[in-house]
């Protein structure tokens, strides 16, 4: 049986698009037939929430599975056709622990089960190179880095390339970048192609022929709390992320 391809979506820079990528790229896959699982290790649960999840008492997060790894299907939730494992902000009350114990790999083992029950495992990782984006990054083979690609874009990229490069290096040597994805990328301004020259210039090998258009239908998405392709299928915003999600697939 194929064993599921892991990617880590990550950007150690807030608001470039990370969760919005996340979800909707695991929805695009979902509905290209190829079953899918989002998996939220963000404390602040913004991927769980777009999905319209209300964390209660008898909702189990990723947090949960972090601290008693036994059967990973017990912490999946349902989201309309999204199989996702959610997080909040309990989340934080673990990283102490993971932190001092250098514990990158407690993520990993505890979805090993579950590799041979997909075929792509969607990882939302924190704004930061924590030690939660770390247990991501020892979980997945390969990295989306969404670039806002507005005039701080290129900021802090230098630095997570580095970071990654290290990892890889001492930790999980068989990570790979997937691709740089530009977002937000607006028409009407010349700063948004300028940037997109710039990263073709950067990453010619790595920069995703699909860029996400500024789209105001991603935002009421995500008020909706729906996928874009549940909210509307025939807006930009849906054909950016579908065009993705096909170059993703016949990338392999």
């Amino acid at each position: 049986m194929k064993t599921a391809k892991i990617i880590a979506i990550t950007n150690q820079k807030g608001g470039v698009g990370k969760t919005t990528t996340a979800v909707n790229l695991a929805a695009g896959l979902n509905k290209k037939g190829m079953r899918t699982l989002l998996i939220d290790i963000d404390s602040q649960g913004n991927a769980s929430a777009s999905l319209g999840l209300i964390i209660e008492h008898d909702i189990r997060t990723v947090k949960d599975l972090l601290c008693n790894p036994q059967n990973p299907r017990d912490f999946i939730a349902i989201a309309g056709a999204a199989e996702i494992i959610p997080s909040n902000n309990s989340l934080k009350d673990i990283e102490d622990a993971l932190l001092k114990g250098k514990n990158f790999d407690t993520l990993n083992n505890s979805i090993a089960p579950l590799a041979n029950e997909y075929e792509y495992i969607i990882i939302d990782c924190p704004p930061s190179v924590n030690v939660f984006t770390k247990n991501a990054l020892k979980a997945s083979n390969e990295i989306i880095i969404p670039v806002d690609v507005g005039y701080f874009s290129l900021l802090g990229l230098k630095q997570l390339l580095e970071e990654i490069e290290r990892f890889k290096r001492e930790i999980n040597p068989r990570l790979e970048i997937l691709g740089v994805l530009a977002c937000r990328y607006d028409r009407r301004t010349s700063l948004s192609s300028q940037i997109y020259e710039t990263l073709k210039q950067s990453f010619p090998d790595k920069l995703f022929n699909t860029y996400i258009r500024l789209s105001i239908d991603i935002v009421r998405a995500q008020i909706a709390q729906k996928s874009i392709f549940d909210y509307n299928n025939r807006g930009t915003g849906a054909e950016d992320y579908n065009s993705l999600t096909e170059e993703i697939i016949n990338g392999q």
